[in-house]
């Protein structure tokens, strides 16, 4: 098994992974994609989208877990990564980044997602309000996982757990917090990889979009830097 950063010769393999991955899970899934069994194929398309709009952001890493099947590389496992804050480690990430540019990619058979419930497309950004203060003071710092999918084929493998090694490594150099938000029945993973605390949930808050959908999971978890480990401790 290799981790390394993707491509954009990439992005088909890892779109289908993640829509495999995440078909039934309760946001992207169920509340975003409510008529995936009809057009399974569309939700692709999402994912697409998705994965082409944070290769522009000079803060985030987009890495895969690729494995060999009979001498040809498959990919396993996908995972973006961003750096968040205001200090010195984000200026670095954004400096290193290279910009690929929209013609490296593969024109997209389609653009029209018949699985997506459209009223729900922005959920996401309408509910940050709700949970954003988590990220303020000292943890506005952190690297942060925005997104991890294994294929279900390779579920099981140790995959998930070293793209999130790649992160939390590189928080504990920078000595900044790292941070993900966790799907239903994902939070003791997440703490077995090296997270320290659930400190709150995302769908929290009176009149919060994801509460008000019915969206299960959501919990946020903080590995926390070196120093404050060792406050708590004592």
């Amino acid at each position: 098994m290799t981790i390394r950063p993707a491509t954009p010769a990439d992005e088909p393999a890892m779109a289908s992974l993640l829509a495999k991955a995440f078909f039934d899970e309760s946001l992207f899934g169920q509340t975003l994609h409510p008529h995936r069994n009809q057009y399974p194929d569309d939700v692709k398309i999402f994912w697409s989208e998705y994965l082409r709009e944070h290769w522009k952001t000079p803060s985030e890493r987009l890495l895969v877990a690729t494995t060999t099947v009979e001498g040809e590389e498959k990919i396993a496992g996908a995972a973006i990564w961003n750096r968040q804050g205001d200090d010195e480690g984000k200026r670095k990430v954004e400096n290193e980044w290279v910009d690929v540019g929209p013609d490296a990619f593969q024109p997209l058979p389609s653009t029209t997602n018949r699985a997506l419930d459209p009223t729900k497309r922005n959920i996401l950004e309408e509910t940050m309000p709700y949970f954003k203060h988590h990220w303020d003071g000292d943890r506005r710092n952190n690297w942060y996982l925005d997104i991890l999918g294994v294929h279900p084929d390779y579920a099981g493998k140790s995959l998930g757990r070293e793209l999130v090694s790649w992160g939390l490594d590189r928080a504990r150099e920078e000595d900044v917090h790292a941070s993900v938000v966790a799907s239903k029945g994902n939070e003791r993973f997440y703490l077995r990889c090296g997270y320290d605390e659930i400190i709150g949930n995302c769908t929290e808050g009176e009149g919060n979009p994801l509460k008000n959908a019915g969206v299960e999971g959501g919990d946020i978890l903080f590995m926390f830097p070196k120093q404050k480990q060792e406050s708590a401790a004592s």
